[in-house]
């Protein structure tokens, strides 16, 4: 499920925890937040957590913190093409440079496959990003 405006931060919380299969206990442990505060977050009084307890669980969950920002509401929705780009570059910076490389070449595979299946057309590159070469 996509975070939409109208989804509670709550309900985000609780959808990444389902994804881990974690309790409040384990997100309290792995995020150094007290497992009352957990349950305060869930709870469908809550306001969303502050800027320190957003770091901590975008920290626990290996996720960028714009993520974490926008499932409380301080950042505007990002499309779905730029989101995946961000976790892929996000969870890429977490490994040693060889491996880095590594995730490098394989896209660069990737993309000759499906080159050659012709299910590739090369976009446009956007102005944001520029083009790979």
């Amino acid at each position: 499920m996509t975070k939409t405006m109208d989804t509670k931060f709550s309900d985000w919380l609780l959808e990444q925890m389902r994804k881990y299969d974690w309790s409040q206990s384990d997100l309290a442990r792995t995020s150094g937040l007290t497992r009352q505060s957990i349950s305060y977050y869930l709870s469908d009084k809550s306001k969303q957590p502050d800027e320190f307890a957003l770091q901590k669980i975008a920290k626990a969950f290996k996720l960028p913190l714009e993520e974490v920002y926008r499932a409380a509401g301080l950042l505007p929705p990002e499309p779905v093409e730029t989101k995946l780009i961000r976790q892929i570059t996000h969870l890429t910076y977490q490994l040693p440079p060889e491996e880095q490389q590594d995730i490098l070449e394989f896209i660069k595979l990737r993309l000759r496959l499906s080159e050659q299946r012709g299910k590739y057309e090369p976009k446009k590159p956007s102005k944001h990003t520029g083009s790979a070469k």
